[in-house]
């Protein structure tokens, strides 16, 4: 069981992060939308209880300062560089990842990307690694209904970055509110039919909520950040029912 237990302490570190800087009532709706296992909930629930306890005095100013070093360090800058791409502006931030615009810059082609780093909290080895294997989850799915990758490859000072389709779109539940009810039932057939190509390749997102399915200028609705999701061992591995995927 070493491997279960790993991977339990491993996702509940990185649930911890993504919900560290939230509000109470945020860290409720996104406990509630996820319906996590109860034994996931129970240890992320001590963590936070704990982190809300912490000293206010000397380690928080530490820490601050700390953060700040860090950041100024491992955190990408508008205008920076990703192998070929120049980054333009910042698109959003997770509890892993940031995703900027991105635009070519060697002269080769124009084309615009969504670049994908690891925020500069997140360079230990579990956060590297679940952001290595979102790369090959992408790597592995070819579907007009989910956002391509397009490169991969390391910044000048080593950090894995990824280069997928930039979506210039609106989050589904946005659109989906001045459509019929035909229209918004022939929307969520698309969005069915690229979770089911993913499950068929054993891919699980573990992450389906409407930031993360975008809707583009033809109407069309994309699948994104696969940062939580989960490549299935066919020989091992069962979907359980009762869990969201």
């Amino acid at each position: 069981m070493p491997d279960v237990e790993y991977a339990l302490q491993r996702d509940v570190e990185i649930l911890f992060h993504e919900l560290a800087d939230l509000s109470p009532e945020q860290r409720e709706n996104y406990l509630r939308e996820r319906q996590l296992p109860s034994e996931v909930r129970a240890e992320l629930e001590e963590l936070l209880r704990f982190d809300l306890g912490v000293d206010h005095g000397l380690t928080n100013n530490v820490a601050a300062c700390a953060e700040q070093l860090l950041k100024e360090r491992f955190e990408a800058q508008e205008g920076g560089r990703c192998g070929p791409y120049k980054l333009i502006r910042l698109l959003g931030s997770g509890g892993m990842g940031s995703v900027y615009l991105a635009e070519r810059a060697d002269g080769e082609v124009e084309q615009r990307v969504a670049i994908k780093l690891l925020r500069f909290r997140s360079q230990e080895a579990a956060f590297q690694d679940r952001f290595l294997q979102e790369r090959q989850i992408l790597a592995r799915l070819n579907h007009p209904g989910i956002a391509r990758l397009l490169d991969a490859g390391h910044t000048s000072d080593g950090q894995p970055y990824l280069a997928m389709d930039y979506i210039d779109g609106s989050p589904i539940d946005q659109y989906a509110e001045a459509l019929t009810l035909r229209e918004k039932l022939l929307l969520f057939i698309e969005v069915c039919n690229a979770i089911s190509y993913a499950h068929r390749n054993l891919i699980i997102h573990r992450d389906l909520k409407p930031s993360n399915i975008l809707v583009d200028g033809s109407g069309h609705p994309k699948l994104l950040d696969f940062g939580i999701g989960k490549i299935l061992d066919a020989g091992r591995n069962r979907l359980k029912p009762g869990i969201n995927c």
